[in-house]
């Protein structure tokens, strides 16, 4: 992890289908101890694009009686919601991992169709919501019409696709351009979950 003051959150190296708890338990005393400034949210493990299986998988590592799970003043923790459980379902999961925000994830069919429904909802029961790779050169002006309140940038970055960005600044009052330091931090090293 490079030490850097701009805004980050932490990922789990899901998306790779990988997950280590100890690596990410790992990466978050990093955050805390190492960085300037903590993480604005991290995602608890999930599973891309099964929302069962990404339930299944957090009631195996955590419980009500959990260290990491009850209401802590460390972190700003987001569940992923990822397709496969109705809405209410998935609202019903965060309540239970006591979230305090929305990582949506799974495709981007699967955003557009559900992301306002889980926008103005999250925002209801008073979270916030971020959206994973909104997909495609309109997909931040997408997520911010939308009113995600994040969106990851780590495929701007990655690809130097600064007219994604342009398009931002053209369908928004925001003159700050992100930098490739503020995209998202993600884990390298990771061992699938057996």
């Amino acid at each position: 992890m490079t030490p850097h003051d701009v805004p980050y959150f932490v990922d789990n190296g899901a998306y790779s289908g990988k997950f280590d708890m100890d690596e990410w338990l790992d990466t978050l005393e990093k955050a805390k101890t190492e960085m300037p400034r903590w993480p604005d949210f991290i995602v608890w493990p999930d599973v891309h694009g099964d929302a069962e299986a990404t339930r299944e998988l957090c009631e195996s590592l955590f419980h009500r009686d959990a260290p990491l799970l009850p209401r802590r003043q460390d972190f700003n923790r987001y569940v992923a919601f990822q397709p496969g459980l109705s809405i209410d379902e998935l609202f019903e999961f965060a309540t239970d991992m006591l979230a305090d925000g929305i990582f949506v994830g799974g495709s981007k069919r699967w955003k557009r169709a559900h992301g306002p429904e889980i926008v103005a909802r999250a925002h209801d029961e008073g979270l916030q919501v971020h959206v994973g790779n909104p997909g495609g050169e309109d997909g931040l002006v997408w997520a911010y019409q939308t009113g995600f309140d994040s969106a990851d940038t780590t495929t701007v970055f990655q690809n130097e696709y600064w007219h994604y960005l342009e398009r931002l600044e053209e369908a928004t009052e925001e003159t700050q351009t992100p930098t490739q330091d503020t995209c998202q931090l993600e884990l390298t090293e990771s061992v699938e979950v057996v």
